[in-house]
């Protein structure tokens, strides 16, 4: 079975092979799309919206606008253990593999659930220019890219530690290399969230979010989990949570309970939606493609990062 996106070269000798680089993203494009949360509700969450419709509207639309590349926030499925799952996933994203549009995507818990064993292996099946790392990173133009696995009850002390450590030094990398003016962080768990389903994470705080402000390079930190669309500025730095692609959306906290102060003036249910980021010479452009009710989209929130 075909995944989204065929093997990538291996690079130069020496290249640490948790670097991601790959040959079929367009050069002459300069949009990307981030997505978030794409698996179907449950059969047993009974009690939950069944939003299958606006998953289809969301990966045609994304397929549509041929972006140089995606990148996917986790719960690719509802079960990653699930050979069935997958090929629903397939199906949902076949557009977008038929067009060649490159696919980069973190683990998700939706996507470790199960058998975790069997969980990656349909994972990496689907992705094997990841050659079997849970992270890694990847350049574009003047961006670099760090993918992180936060789902650390499923990691050992040992892969944790090597983790953050292989981090910092992507961080420090970056921030030397003169060809990169911004660096983008994404994971699936959030440190920061109003969500009255789920909580934020601790030790993405502590081991991802509290390293990330520390950089003048890093512009964004994207994450999921939580399936709503939230925005943060904390140190200075735009946290980012983008779980709007398609599972059952979760409410946030009213205004005034909320512990962290959210900078987009949204109801307590928000819309199903991507992201599209811009590269410029002026910075790097977040727009939020919202799903309206009539099944069409538009932008809402735009917000430029400046070198």
């Amino acid at each position: 079975m075909l995944s989204l996106l065929e093997a990538a070269s291996d690079g130069p000798p020496g290249r640490d092979p948790s670097e991601v680089r790959h040959s079929e993203i367009h050069p002459a494009k300069n949009h990307f799309i981030i997505v978030g949360d794409t698996q179907r509700t449950s059969s047993w969450e009974l009690w939950r919206e069944k939003n299958d419709a606006q998953r289809k509207l969301i990966a045609a639309e994304i397929a549509k606008r041929e972006p140089a590349f995606v990148i996917h926030l986790g719960d690719l499925t509802a079960r990653g253990s699930s050979t069935k799952h997958w090929e629903e996933f397939n199906a949902l994203h076949e557009a977008a593999r038929q067009k060649r549009i490159p696919y980069f995507p973190v683990l998700g818990n939706h996507d470790l659930y199960g058998d975790d064993v069997k969980a990656l292996r349909h994972y990496f099946d689907r992705f094997p220019h990841l050659r079997e790392k849970r992270w890694y990173s990847l350049q574009w133009k003047k961006i670099g890219f760090i993918l992180l696995d936060s789902n650390f009850s499923s990691l050992t002390k040992g892969q944790a530690a090597s983790q953050e450590k292989w981090y910092i030094g992507e961080l420090e990398r970056f921030e030397k290399d003169p060809d990169v003016e911004h660096v983008v962080v994404c994971c699936h768990q959030p440190p920061f969230t109003n969500s009255r389903v789920i909580r934020p994470d601790g030790n993405v705080k502590t081991s991802f979010a509290d390293r990330f402000v520390l950089f003048r390079k890093t512009r964004f930190f994207f994450s999921g989990h939580c399936h709503s669309y939230e925005r943060f500025q904390v140190g200075g730095k735009s946290f980012v949570v983008s779980g709007g692609g398609g599972g059952p959306r979760h409410r946030l906290y009213a205004p005034g309970k909320r512990p962290y102060p959210d900078l987009f003036p949204g109801p307590e249910l928000r819309f199903f939606h991507f992201i599209e980021m811009e590269s410029s010479e002026t910075g790097l452009t977040l727009r939020v493609v919202r799903l309206e009710l009539n099944g069409t989209f538009t932008n809402v929130d735009p917000f430029t990062a400046s070198p």
